[in-house]
């Protein structure tokens, strides 16, 4: 499956699901895994048709830890993917530790950034980055920031 097909018939149809559902952690997971795995998708379609623009990857997860730390979105995407996978996150530097900082809650006046999120105080799925600093994102925007960077990283890549 190139990654075009992969974005089209598995990654758009779980961010849609997202979207209709965006209060809903199932369909936000499903979300996070799809982005991050198109990732995947996307070094070994190059590592196939352009060697060279993928050669100071080992594997998809240097990959993908290369364009972390061009997309601070997909670095967060990436960091959620693992957590949901792992529970735990203990080795490196993640921007999250645990998978029970993904969840589904409302954010109330003045909370949010202004122009941030659903509007109207109504529960959606977040990302507790700092607790104590009260720091959070919404995964909804996270998703589609990271989505927008890999279709960016796919028409440089031709793929």
């Amino acid at each position: 499956m190139t990654p075009r097909q992969f974005l089209n018939d598995i990654v758009c149809p779980n961010v849609k699901d997202f979207h209709d559902n965006y209060d809903n952690l199932r369909y936000a997971y499903n979300a996070i895994a799809a982005v991050d795995s198109l990732a995947a998708h996307l070094y070994v379609w190059a590592n196939n048709h352009a060697p060279g623009s993928v050669s100071s990857a080992s594997d998809d997860s240097h990959y993908r830890a290369l364009l972390a730390s061009r997309d601070s979105d997909f670095a967060l995407l990436r960091d959620m993917a693992k957590a949901q996978k792992h529970v735990h996150l203990s080795r490196g530097n993640p921007q999250i530790a645990n998978a029970d900082q993904i969840s589904s809650r409302t954010v109330g006046y003045g909370e949010g950034g202004y122009g941030e999120g659903r509007y109207g105080g109504v529960q959606q799925v977040l990302v507790d980055i700092d607790v104590a600093a009260a720091k959070f994102g919404y995964v909804e925007t996270i998703i589609d920031s990271s989505l927008d960077f890999l279709e960016k990283e796919m028409a440089a890549l031709g793929a």
